[in-house]
């Protein structure tokens, strides 16, 4: 997708996108409700399918991410393990520790766990857009340095 659209940046949009299209509905679904067992308002099901499609937007973004990365490492194949080692370091703890904030402080809590739900992977999604802008507008020439690439 990087190389048929030529930049980093349609990639991230597009999994953005995804990402978000894919999330807000997740705040409304409703599972059967205990007090009314024949009611037939629960769209609980939906979850499937709704998550399949998110997640081709966050594996959009984590290619995009990945090959981030590989351009900043460049040629340097001495320093690429480490660099791929804590960025996946990294990555486990910041999902590890926020899991378990998020699930010991908010279990009991259904439309809190709805809005968490709906709403991080919205927000990673955002910031990570504009991280991605911020590093191809500020430092664009430094990475063509890096990678040998001419503009």
């Amino acid at each position: 997708m990087t190389r048929c659209l030529r930049n980093r940046m349609y990639p991230m949009l597009v999994s953005t996108v995804i990402i978000a299209c894919t999330s807000i509905p997740l705040a409304f679904l409703k599972g059967q409700d205990a007090k009314h067992p024949t009611d037939d308002t629960d769209t609980s099901h939906f979850v499937y399918p709704l998550v399949a499609i998110q997640g081709v937007g966050l594996a959009i973004m984590l290619n995009t991410a990945t090959s981030l990365s590989s351009d900043v490492i460049g040629s340097d194949s001495e320093n690429s393990a480490f660099v791929y080692g804590c960025y996946s370091l990294f990555d486990k703890f910041a999902n590890g520790i926020l899991l378990y904030v998020l699930v010991s402080e908010f279990t009991e809590d259904e439309q809190a766990l709805r809005i968490i739900m709906s709403a991080t992977p919205i927000l990673c999604a955002l910031s990570a857009y504009i991280m991605t802008f911020i590093g191809q507008k500020f430092y664009s020439h430094k990475m063509a340095k890096i990678t040998g690439v001419r503009k």
